[in-house]
């Protein structure tokens, strides 16, 4: 059995040799340290950045223009009409009660010389009234007069009923015994111890005795007619009396209303609606005022304020109830003293003018009348600023700006929102 022949290599063995030879020994790739230093900071940063897009947030806000107002609301003293001012009866911070007098205005127009028509009618109604009151009076005595006569009437008139009783009495008395003597006369006449003619003289005595008594008790029912007559006359003043009274009141309480009218046109009192403090005061004496134009203001006492914030229809959307806000007042620097916190409580239902919204003429320069507003009520947290270690009381009125925050969020939602909006329209 014969043996194959081996097998020839590829390569030579001098080759494979010299390949596997190395003359320069095994590569090696230096780093500075700086490299790594660097490449460890930069790591750090990319882990810095990444931190930051997704913890750190950023809120969205609507800066609006706003004004403080009390929380029960700020009453303004508007006259009904114009006139003079010729009396302030009320300053500036003093507490009046509902019905006070604050104002007293005059609108008579007289030349010189010559009273106003309004006071010359004020005084012939004057007149008049003081002309029913004394005819009211002299009416009154005579009534009081004539019912005093009638009772000294009815008196008299009793004691006569009385007296006619008590001689009809005796009068019966009489013919009581006169009777008893007639029958015994007539006895005796019977008997004949008695003349028919003196019997018949008995008799006809009886019947004058009769006759009187007749006369007694007519004389005693005419006198008792009288009486009732008298009595009815009686209770008739009365009641006429009574009625003259209430007319000569109702004349003169139209007299009186016509007065006050007229005193109402010469001479407007603008009373207090309610218990307050008296502010804002731009009325003085002998300055005109306009029909319309508010002369004070009235703050409830004690009450706190609030901030009345005016959204445009651009940015009420989001706008809600519990949405915190920043305030920055104008009278204080908020680069100073920082930021005043509040709560949105109240967002109107329905848009209004400017010009329909209760604002300070100073904030109105800040609205357009021309884009509707949305009242946005606000509930302060303090109700004072403090500055330099001293708390300042707000006060009403005062103008400032607000920003209220609508929302936080994160800078990679801020990034990705344009996705999430791609993703909720699919």
């Amino acid at each position: 059995m014969t043996t194959p022949p081996l097998a020839s290599p590829l390569f030579r063995i001098q080759a494979i040799d010299h390949s596997r030879s190395r003359h320069y020994g095994a590569i090696m790739l230096a780093r500075p340290v700086s490299f790594l230093v660097l490449t460890w900071l930069f790591f750090g940063i990319a882990a810095a950045v990444i931190v930051f897009f997704a913890w750190f947030s950023v809120a969205r806000k609507v800066r609006v223009p706003g004004v403080l107002v009390p929380v029960h609301g700020l009453i303004k003293i508007i006259p009904p009409q114009g006139g003079v001012v010729t009396e302030m009866m009320a300053r500036e911070g003093s507490v009046v009660e509902k019905g006070d007098v604050l104002v007293v205005l005059s609108n008579e127009r007289a030349s010189e010389g010559v009273n106003s028509a309004e006071q010359r009618i004020s005084a012939l109604l004057e007149a008049r009234r003081t002309s029913l009151r004394s005819e009211q009076k002299q009416s009154r005595r005579q009534s009081s007069q004539h019912a005093a006569d009638l009772r000294r009437r009815m008196a008299d008139m009793e004691s006569e009923v009385h007296r006619i009783s008590d001689q009809a009495k005796l009068q019966e008395r009489k013919i009581a015994l006169v009777d008893a003597a007639v029958r015994r006369y007539e006895d005796l006449y019977i008997s004949r111890y008695m003349p028919a003619l003196q019997v018949q003289e008995k008799q006809a005595e009886l019947i004058d005795q009769q006759q009187r008594l007749a006369d007694l008790l007519r004389a005693r029912a005419a006198v008792e007619r009288t009486l009732a007559d008298t009595r009815y006359e009686a209770s008739s003043l009365e009641i006429q009396a009574l009625r003259d009274q209430e007319a000569s009141d109702r004349d003169i309480a139209a007299l009186e209303q016509e007065l006050t009218e007229s005193e109402a046109r010469r001479t407007i009192h603008v009373r207090a609606p309610r218990r307050g403090v008296v502010t804002a005061i731009t009325a003085e004496p002998g300055q005109a005022t306009v029909p319309g134009q508010a002369i004070a203001a009235i703050l409830p006492i004690g009450g706190e304020l609030e901030a009345e914030l005016y959204v445009t229809s651009r940015s009420i959307g989001f706008v809600r109830p519990g949405l915190p806000v920043l305030l920055r007042y104008q009278a204080y620097s908020y680069q100073k003293f920082g930021h005043a916190k509040g709560m949105v409580w109240e967002v109107s239902a329905t848009a209004m003018r400017a010009a329909e919204l209760n604002v300070p003429g100073t904030a109105m320069v800040t609205l357009s009348d021309a884009e509707p507003m949305y009242r946005v009520r606000v509930r302060l947290d303090n109700q004072a600023v403090k500055a330099y270690g001293i708390a300042h009381p707000l006060k009403s009125g005062a103008l400032l700006d607000a920003s209220i925050i609508l929302e936080h969020r994160r800078l990679y939602e801020w990034i990705l929102d344009p996705l999430y909006t791609v993703i909720g329209r699919l």
